[in-house]
């Protein structure tokens, strides 16, 4: 697809290629079936199959199946202290935020090395970007990164002056279309389009069948973990129906983080059982097109 800058001078178009890229990541590979761990090992190719990559799955999974029954997690979630009590009011006021307490979240604290995982793998270069910013013995800090605050966002912008397009892409999954508006904007000029935000995402420590898993935020709980930091203010709510968790495509299958030996969130630094990856990166996009049809009839 080409575009061109919407900040363009007049009358000068920008061309704009959208390539086909990889992002550095890390896939666990010990909780993959042995075909799903080949294609993620070749940069999401089914095609591409070496003895490397047979070897390297082979012992993950022999790591895995040798390891104890069960997983510890008496200690993995506390209740929030006093120091946030500021942000979770802040939080409760936020529209985004709200209609998670009124379907009984609540904030506490967790250790996410002991929170199982539920996604095959993650962008590891998005994970440090997103917690760069963090005072490691600042809770607040932690805080404002792992269940953050409602703030501007700026969005890259083109126009496809061929399509008569607005093009709007992110890397953040939460790009979304959040409503819809038309009017007048001057006499005899009427207006249509859409509003567009980047939803705020939460850390969300789900539990569910006596298990707690990490349902939201896997980039952030990453990006904290590499910087030391194991326990971070959550979301965490029980559930009773598996349907209820709302859980996206793409996932680990429920018997590996349901199941006797489940992958815990730390397991991702941990070289037995997950390795270094490269995958296609993935963006959002949003296109607004005007059309002029001609109908008869």
């Amino acid at each position: 697809m080409q575009g061109i800058q919407a900040n363009a001078p007049a009358g000068e178009q920008v061309p704009v290629q959208f390539v086909h890229v990889t992002r550095p990541a890390r896939a666990l590979l010990g909780w993959m079936q042995r075909d799903e761990a080949h294609k993620i090992q070749a940069g999401g190719r089914a095609d591409v199959h070496t003895p490397e990559h047979e070897e390297r799955a082979a012992r993950a999974r022999v790591a895995v199946a040798s390891r104890a029954v069960g997983i510890n997690q008496a200690d993995v979630i506390r209740e929030a202290p006093e120091e946030l009590q500021e942000h979770i009011a802040s939080l409760q006021q936020a529209p985004a935020a709200a209609q998670y307490f009124q379907q009984g979240w609540r904030v506490c604290l967790a250790d996410l090395r002991n929170v199982c995982a539920l996604q095959p793998s993650i962008f590891t270069d998005h994970a440090v970007e997103r917690t760069r910013s963090v005072t490691p013995d600042d809770l607040r800090s932690i805080a404002a990164i792992s269940l953050p605050l409602p703030q501007a966002a700026a969005l890259p912008l083109l126009f496809d002056q061929a399509h008569q397009s607005w093009v709007l892409s992110s890397a953040n999954p939460n790009l979304r279309i959040v409503g819809n508006w038309h009017g007048q904007v001057q006499p005899g000029l009427m207006g249509f389009g859409f509003t567009v935000s980047v939803l705020p995402s939460f850390i969300q420590v789900a539990r569910f069948s006596n298990r707690y898993v990490l349902r939201d935020g896997n980039h952030r709980a990453y990006g904290f973990l590499l910087a030391g930091i194991t326990t971070v203010p959550v979301l965490t709510r029980d559930f009773g129906q598996f349907e209820d968790l709302g859980l996206p495509p793409g996932l680990l299958p429920a018997a590996a983080y349901l199941g006797e030996r489940p992958p815990a969130f730390a397991d991702f630094l941990n070289e037995d059982v997950s390795a270094d990856v490269l995958l296609p990166a993935v963006q959002k996009t949003i296109v607004v097109a005007g059309l002029e049809l001609t109908t008869f009839g």
